[in-house]
């Protein structure tokens, strides 16, 4: 949804909310994807090119730019619930 208007964002975001089953992570670096950022299950805002309005929007920086920073904080955050799990 790159080069949208932030009202078509929250739609798409607000319209995959609708099915129960999904997660919806949304990640952004300007002030119009702060609306979705925020409405978003995740958002991930980018540290270091990101403007201070999708900073506060999001729930977490992703601090380095990198969108394989992300992918793995899913694999690490998967792993540590695994292993809770089996633990308990």
């Amino acid at each position: 949804m790159a080069r949208s208007r932030p009202e078509d964002k929250l739609a798409l975001v607000e319209g995959l909310m609708d099915d129960d089953n999904k997660t919806v992570v949304v990640t952004g670096d300007g002030t119009n994807d702060a609306p979705a950022l925020k409405k978003a299950d995740v958002g991930f805002a980018m540290g270091m090119t990101g403007t201070d309005v999708a900073k506060s929007a999001s729930d977490m920086l992703v601090m380095d730019d990198s969108f394989s920073s992300i992918a793995m904080a899913i694999i690490y955050g998967r792993n540590l619930v695994q292993n809770v799990s089996k633990c308990i």
